[in-house]
């Protein structure tokens, strides 16, 4: 009797770890799929972080330069981070091994790099056939510029006082969204049809808004994913201002488009 006791044992056990390894595999292929779709890797392993350029000839003497601010560099390495953990909320025991089964099976090529600088053609920007995440606004950021000059944005964020939002096409063009009590950012997906590629848009009025809305999407794909599915979106968010610093306070979403 004993021994069968054990054997029992043994075996419901057995079948108990199983099972539960069966539904870890099969929430973690669900994950891994709509993370794929979502940052359009699922036909295109490449995704680029494009940081805007600070540089400009009145600096240098040079024909051509980057420099990059110490909030965009923060925004990379939010994005980093983002692939790094499988973006998979596990206890720590099993993060590794799932970690290994999430992304193990895709070799992602995700990497940074620096918008043109004022003096190139973005249109050359050797990236552009790559899923992007860019940052920051159209003023330093060729590549922002590039997508509102071909007017496949929705959203634009003014430079002028007081800023504001504003709808670029749909139903609420036109349409102007402002805060007196929070900043203003911009969280944008757009797909580009002629390149074949998925582009995501993050920028705010200040550099650390811009490292908050990449925040957001960061801590927030997984909702905007079950929102919109893998659809194109624009939403603006309003932060509590954040004084050049980088504590994270979930803002408030004045407007969301669905394209």
């Amino acid at each position: 009797m004993v021994l069968v006791d054990i054997a029992t044992n043994v075996i419901a056990n057995i079948v108990f770890w199983i099972g539960l390894g069966l539904t870890v595999a099969g929430l973690v292929r669900i994950a891994q799929r709509r993370f794929r779709e979502f940052f359009g890797l699922r036909t295109n392993q490449q995704l680029i972080v494009c940081l805007s350029n600070l540089w400009t000839t009145t600096t240098s003497t040079r024909p051509r330069g980057y420099s990059v601010s110490l909030h965009e560099l923060r925004a990379s390495e939010t994005i980093t981070r983002l692939f790094g953990s499988a973006s998979f909320r596990l206890p720590d025991l099993v993060r590794g091994l799932v970690d290994a089964i999430y992304l193990g099976g895709h070799k992602y090529d995700v990497h940074s790099t620096v918008s043109p600088s004022a003096t190139d053609d973005p249109k050359n920007f050797a990236e552009l056939d790559g899923n992007l995440i860019v940052v920051g606004a159209a003023g330093r950021n060729r590549i922002r510029r590039l997508y509102l000059d071909e007017n496949l944005l929705s959203l634009r964020l003014s430079d002028e006082h007081p800023r504001h939002v504003e709808v670029l096409n749909g139903p609420d063009l036109g349409r102007k969204v402002s805060s007196d009590s929070l900043e203003l950012a911009v969280v944008e997906k757009v797909y580009d049809a002629v390149r074949g590629t998925t582009v995501i848009f993050c920028l705010g009025h200040q550099g650390d808004t811009t490292w908050a809305a990449t925040e957001y999407l960061a801590r927030n794909w997984r909702s905007l994913q079950r929102e919109f599915d893998d659809g194109p979106f624009a939403v603006c968010l309003g932060f509590r201002e954040l004084d050049y610093g980088y504590e994270y306070h979930p803002p408030r979403r004045l407007l969301t488009l669905r394209g």
